[in-house]
């Protein structure tokens, strides 16, 4: 069986929120939390945790959880996903890449993300607002492609690419993140 490593990216500064977002409280849990359980309930093994900015505060707030302090994580979300697909144990054959921030991400979107990966073996990911995007899952042949990237752009050249053999995935939960402090009050105060 081919095993699959969830990698949640939670190392930005969150300039635009203006503070830690990743600990805002929804329904009695972090949004880091959050994104954890969802994936541990898939009877995935246990997301590493790519920590930046805040690691400080989310290792104080989850000393239980594995983050791994990215000290580049000012480079962008490229150069975290990079560092996250280096810490990758051989015996993995994808990684599942997971934004801590896309609150409404749920185990149906991750079991028809890991589906699509079950039946193509290839890069899998979501597709939302007529865009390709994270969660996405990407086979360990394009892992030393990934550990070159030190942008801001994450994967988006990757899953974007026309020429890609990507799988899409529709998945309306990936449009919701938060970035803004209106985002939060417009998803976190329902």
């Amino acid at each position: 069986m081919e095993q699959v490593q969830p990698i949640i990216l939670a190392a930005g500064a969150a300039n635009r929120f203006g503070a830690c977002k990743l600990l805002l409280q929804y329904q009695g849990k972090t949004l880091l939390q959050r994104c954890v359980d969802t994936v541990t309930s898939m009877q995935l093994p246990d997301p590493i945790i790519v920590s930046g900015a805040w690691h400080r505060q989310l290792e104080e707030t989850h000393p239980e959880l594995d983050l791994r302090e990215h000290h580049g994580w000012r480079g962008g979300m490229g150069s975290s996903l990079a560092f996250g697909i280096r810490l990758l144990p051989e015996q993995y054959d994808a990684a599942l890449v997971l934004l801590a921030d896309q609150v409404a991400i749920c185990t149906a979107d991750i079991a028809s993300l890991l589906a699509e990966w079950k039946k193509h073996r290839g890069i899998v990911c979501s597709y939302y607002t007529e865009r390709r995007g994270v969660p996405a899952i990407f086979p360990r042949q394009l892992f030393p492609r990934l550990e070159g990237l030190d942008n801001d752009r994450g994967a988006r050249g990757i899953l974007r690419d026309q020429h890609a053999d990507v799988i899409s995935v529709p998945v309306a939960n990936a449009a919701i993140d938060i970035d803004t402090p209106e985002d939060w009050r417009a998803y976190g105060e329902k």
